[in-house]
């Protein structure tokens, strides 16, 4: 090697392959935590992962601890407030150990989309164009949701105390965000600054561990959307690219089919396993998505019952963000399942009669493998709008019924 050889930068590979996932990557490197950072990550990257791991548990501890006080002296509505943001925390929590359990699956996937994206034919790159505004469009408004909803959070208790000063209460009554008791006194001033200042920095990472990374499961099922549909481009090309005048193909136009279709062929076995690697790599977040959303949306609709006040406004953005966030999984899925279903019609359209035994064997196999097709699913939960309007059901069945007791 000559000594004037520029030696590549690692880092700067990985920040330029990520354009398709600009705003989830962003997000998540708020945590700390970019999957295909793995193998590059900086020492300094994997302590404010620990840091962000161990805010969020002991948010969760203290929260806990606040809602069993306030639950043992009868105070129900204090401990509903209390318990919603730590079921936030404890989802958020678990997503990303999942993350970092499932941390080089899911680094597999990135990589082979990027892969994906540097062979893409022209006419695929306004699909994926498409694919890419969309899926930076979803992140953008789960994003804001989740940050007014903290941020309401952390202000509210400052507009309540500043209401009580302009009305000459004294002495002041200072108030943490969400509402929160910490064990030590928190009138003295030095105890709460800092309570308040650990408090909303835990706000950062309990929303990036859920924005970011259900955000990015949203882009990669869209990009896998977009493979589909680029698939049926092809294939579409393909049969107009056939003289339809003859009733059999020529020798010629026969053996460049086959070729073509067997080109395409491999590619749809590509995507589909694809999608099973995607399956594999978020299967635990899904799953704890769609068992966790419907009780946290129970909670957070209970609360707003019960809560007075300007409270009540701190709820309200809160609950659209984790409608928004099972809404995300479960038309990512319908988007996957329907696209892939949809291949078997494209290639039954495709003039397959007029073609060699091989070709039409070429195209059978392409119906089997999508009348069978692909999906996110995870055990005991389908990925499908469906599901989502289930769940809905089921969250409302739960606040009826807890509202009966209040």
């Amino acid at each position: 090697m000559s000594l004037g050889a520029t030696v590549p930068n690692p880092n700067k590979k990985n920040t330029e392959n990520w354009d398709i996932f600009r705003l989830q990557r962003k997000i998540l490197l708020i945590f700390g935590l970019w999957p295909a950072d793995r193998l590059v990550r900086r020492w300094y990257t994997k302590v404010l992962i620990a840091i962000n791991l161990v805010t969020l548990a002991i948010c969760i501890v203290g929260e806990f601890l606040h809602g069993l006080y306030a639950y043992q002296d009868g105070d129900l509505s204090e401990f509903i407030e209390s318990i919603c943001p730590t079921v936030s925390r404890i989802s958020g929590f678990l997503r990303m150990v999942f993350y970092l359990i499932n941390e080089e699956k899911i680094h597999r996937v990135l990589n082979n989309i990027s892969k994906v994206l540097k062979d893409n034919h022209p006419r695929e790159n306004n699909i994926t164009k498409e694919m890419k505004v969309l899926g930076q469009q979803f992140t953008f408004y789960l994003f804001l949701m989740m940050f007014f909803a903290a941020s309401l959070y952390g202000v509210t208790p400052f507009f309540i105390m500043g209401y009580n000063w302009f009305h000459e209460q004294r002495p002041l009554v200072k108030l943490l965000p969400f509402k929160l008791a910490l064990p030590f006194g928190s009138q003295t001033s030095l105890y709460f600054v800092l309570t308040t200042i650990f408090l909303n920095y835990a706000s950062a990472p309990t929303i990036t561990s859920q924005s970011g990374s259900d955000a990015l499961f949203s882009g990669v099922c869209l990009y896998i959307y977009g493979q589909f549909q680029g698939f049926r481009l092809e294939v579409e090309a393909l049969a107009e690219s056939l003289d339809k005048n003859l009733l059999k193909n020529s020798a010629t136009e026969t053996q460049r089919t086959n070729l073509e279709l067997r080109r395409i062929s491999k590619r749809h076995q590509e995507i589909i396993d694809l999608v099973s690697e995607v399956r594999n790599a978020f299967t635990p977040n899904v799953l704890l998505v769609y068992t966790a959303t419907a009780i946290i949306m129970c909670i957070v609709c209970v609360a707003m019952l019960v809560v007075e006040g300007i409270y009540k406004l701190t709820y309200l953005p809160y609950a659209f963000a984790e409608l928004t966030l099972l809404f995300l999984y479960s038309y990512s899925g319908t988007l996957i399942r329907d696209s892939s279903e949809a291949v078997q019609t494209v290639a039954y359209n495709f003039p397959w009669y007029r073609c060699d035994r091989n070709t039409r064997h070429l195209i059978q196999m392409m119906m089997i493998r999508a009348q069978y097709g692909s999906n996110v699913d995870v055990p005991f939960f389908e990925t499908s709008m469906a599901s989502f309007s289930a769940i809905v059901r089921t969250a409302s069945s739960y606040i009826t019924l807890m509202k009966s007791f209040l």
